[in-house]
Order: structure tokens, then C-alpha cells, then sequence
């Protein structure tokens, strides 16, 4: 039998590792002392070398030279799992990328630990891929031969919103239905229970879309700051005098993490400085080709997303171009964010809604509602969630770390 076992979240934003014996668990606390770190990787183009998780992180704030990349996970049951990107001199397939992520993950696992730990418990969303059941199924395979890649050999997958359900077990004493929100980086998972007599709970309904944080994200780019680089602007036409839309797709790609290195490919700048000689707004696709000559997608994507972290807790925020100083600063506050996020929320809702209606169960019955995953801070999407069980309780749970928490739990009970 296996002394040591782990509970994985790999998640789209940030991700987390515990570890379990026959007697104890914890959430692994990587160099300093963070229970989670960044999904990230870091190519340091001075030093060759790559870096992961929140060190990733550092470099690319500190501005080195290098290529950086977020929200990886979101490649699974897409093409681009089977594609490759160049990193420095050399060509990494995506899963390679996802492997060396993971494997830094159990590499500080063990460490701590003194062993090697091949069992493992593993999050996954409801629904990887919303529309079809072969890609949903196709993108768990991959996630398992990156996880077997990565050392493990006896893996176990668990939805997200399970484990979340299984670290707030303890504090729910009541027999009553329970729902679990979880609103990650990348998609919006729900769990409707039933808490028995016994303390057991059964579950009634599992539902997903694929939808989280990097879609607001990609909403508050697309509405508060593309607008600046040309979007929703016009053109014309090269071969007659009539005036068309600039092209929409380089700023959802660039609004759009696992995209935004493709909008470097020197194709697409020539494309966007033919578009600009045609621009009837030609300083606008000038900023743009300002962010794509001197490659600053992610630091964009970054300071958008920090706006809508610092809106979870503040009546508005400030975004800044401290790269293009001919762009003012631009101010969004609580009503603003809530317009730009009136599609995506409305279809989380809908999907909470759908899963109490897969088990027949009347809102105002729900007793307890967890919510988790970062997501779950921003007001609104809170305001959404507990409208559609208004006579249910919250249930307290860290939105970072219940997910993980939840897998280590359950990795114990299954292989201890």
C-alpha cells in the first residue's frame, strides 16, 4: 500500500496540490508558502530556460525577455492539443507544455514529502467541451496521458464541484439539498446534493458550461479596452470605395489568453499594416501594431484581468497603458462591469438553474449553496448564484483552495 497520495486542481488561472497518509491531510505549500500558484509557464529568452507556476509569474511582470503562457488547460479537447509553439530555439507540443507544468507540481510534492507519489485524485470540470460528448470524453484522455506522463500511475478524476461538496461536508449538519457553484478560470461547474440522514450525501445532478473568468476577461477587453486599438471601428475597402468593419478576430485573439501568441505571427502584423493604410481611424490599428510589434498581448490580458480582480472588492478601477502613453487611462466601475458581463452571466445562471431542473428540485428547497473558485468574488456573479436559490444559505469555503482541499480528501478515502 502507498504511504503518501495527492489530490490534484489543475485549474485554468491558478492550480493546487495536497497530500494525504492513512492518518493526515494538507494542501502542499510551495516556496513562499502559497497554497496555489499560478497556471503558468515563462520561456526566458536570456537565460534559455523554463520556468512555471508563480516564478512564471514574476518574470513576466519584471518585464524579461521571453514568452509567456496562461490558461493552457483550456487547450484540452481543442486542436491546439495536438499542435506546438515555439519556445526560444525550440518546438514544444502543448501537452509536452502541460506535462512539464505538472510534473514541476509533483517534482515540489516530493520534495516536501521525501517519497514519490504516483496515486492521485484529479479535478476535472463537468463539461471540458460544452457541445459534444466525443471531444469532452477525448479531452479527459488527454488530461490522463498528461498526468501518466507526469509520473503518476494509478489516477482517479472527480468533478470539480464534488470535491468542493466533499471539503464543505463538515460544515453542513442539516439533511438538505445543497448546490455547488464552481466559477473557475475557464468554465462554470455545478453539483446539486442531497445530505442524507447519515451525513452521506447523494448526488442529484452534475451540470457545466464552458464558461469562467478568462471569458469576463476577453468580455472587459473586448468592451472597455479594444475599442482603443481599432475594434468596432472601419475600414476601405482595398478594391472599391466601400467602408467595411476593421476585422474583428486580431482583438478577440488577442483578448483571448491562449491566443494571444498567435497574433505575433508576422503574417498577421503585415495583414494589420495593410488594414491601418485603409483605417478611416488609422492611430487606432497604430496602437495595435504597437502591441503586437513589441509583443505586449499578455501584459494587456494581465492588467484587464487585475481590473476585474480589484472590482470584486471596489466600486471602480483604474486601467492603464503605461506601454502606449498616447492612450488615456480608462475607469470602469461596478455598473460598467455588470453591462459587459450581462451575456456570460446570464448563461451561468441559466446553467445553475438547468441543473436544478435535471433533478426536479424547486429553488426555494435548496438549504445551502458552496461557492468556489475566484470567480465567485465578483458581486455579480454572487448576486446571479444566490437568486437562483434565494431562500438558501452560503456556505463558507475558500474560492482558492476548497477544490483542492476536496480532491486530497477524497484521494484518501480512495486509495488509503
Amino acid at each position: 500500500m502507498t504511504s503518501f497520495v495527492a489530490g490534484l486542481d489543475f485549474g485554468t488561472s491558478n492550480s493546487a496540490i495536497g497530500i494525504a497518509t492513512a492518518t493526515s491531510q494538507e494542501l502542499h505549500r510551495f516556496a513562499g508558502g502559497a497554497q496555489a500558484v499560478p497556471t503558468a509557464l515563462f520561456h526566458d529568452d536570456e537565460e534559455m530556460v523554463l520556468v512555471c507556476g508563480r516564478e512564471a509569474e514574476e518574470r513576466f511582470l519584471e518585464g524579461y525577455e521571453g514568452r509567456y503562457l496562461r490558461a493552457l488547460k483550456s487547450i484540452l479537447g481543442t486542436s491546439l492539443a495536438s499542435e506546438s509553439t515555439r519556445m526560444g530555439r525550440k518546438s514544444w507540443p502543448f501537452k509536452a507544455l502541460l506535462v512539464r507544468f505538472i510534473k514541476e507540481l509533483k517534482d515540489s510534492l516530493e520534495k516536501a514529502t521525501g517519497q514519490e507519489v504516483t496515486h492521485l485524485v484529479a479535478g476535472r470540470p463537468v463539461r471540458f467541451v460544452d457541445e459534444s460528448d466525443e471531444r469532452d470524453a477525448e479531452a479527459e484522455s488527454q488530461l490522463r496521458e498528461v498526468l501518466t506522463e507526469s509520473g503518476f500511475t494509478d489516477i482517479e478524476f472527480v468533478y470539480e464541484p464534488v470535491a468542493a461538496l466533499i471539503d464543505a461536508e463538515d460544515l453542513m449538519d442539516s439533511p438538505e439539498i445543497v448546490l455547488v457553484a464552481d466559477i473557475g478560470g475557464g468554465t462554470s461547474d455545478f453539483t446539486l446534493a442531497r445530505r442524507e440522514p447519515d451525513g452521506r450525501f447523494e448526488v442529484l445532478a452534475n451540470h457545466g458550461v464552458h464558461i469562467g473568468g478568462t471569458d469576463l476577461d476577453r468580455q472587459l477587453s473586448l468592451k472597455a479596452v479594444m475599442p482603443h486599438f481599432g475594434y468596432g471601428t472601419e475600414m476601405r475597402s482595398v478594391t472599391s470605395d466601400t467602408i467595411l468593419p476593421v476585422p474583428p478576430g486580431y482583438y478577440s485573439d488577442l483578448a483571448t489568453w491562449q491566443k494571444i501568441h498567435f497574433c505575433y505571427a508576422p503574417a498577421i502584423v503585415r495583414e494589420v499594416r495593410t488594414v491601418q493604410r485603409q483605417a478611416l481611424e488609422p492611430e487606432k490599428l497604430g496602437h495595435l501594431l504597437t502591441i503586437l510589434d513589441q509583443q505586449l498581448g499578455h501584459r494587456l490580458a494581465n492588467a484587464v484581468e487585475r481590473v476585474k480582480i480589484a472590482l470584486s472588492d471596489a466600486p471602480t478601477a483604474r486601467l492603464g497603458f503605461t506601454d502606449i502613453r498616447a492612450i488615456p487611462a480608462i475607469d470602469v466601475d461596478q455598473a460598467a462591469l455588470s453591462q459587459y458581463f450581462q451575456t456570460p452571466l446570464s448563461r451561468v445562471a441559466q446553467a445553475a438553474r438547468e441543473t436544478l431542473a435535471m433533478a426536479d428540485i424547486d429553488p426555494d428547497s435548496v438549504g445551502h449553496i458552496v461557492l468556489t473558485g475566484g470567480s465567485t468574488l465578483l458581486p455579480d456573479i454572487r448576486n446571479a448564484l444566490t437568486a437562483c436559490v434565494p431562500k438558501a444559505q452560503i456556505v463558507p469555503s475558500d474560492p482558492f483552495i476548497a477544490v483542492a482541499s476536496g480532491l486530497t480528501k477524497a484521494a484518501r478515502r480512495s486509495f488509503l
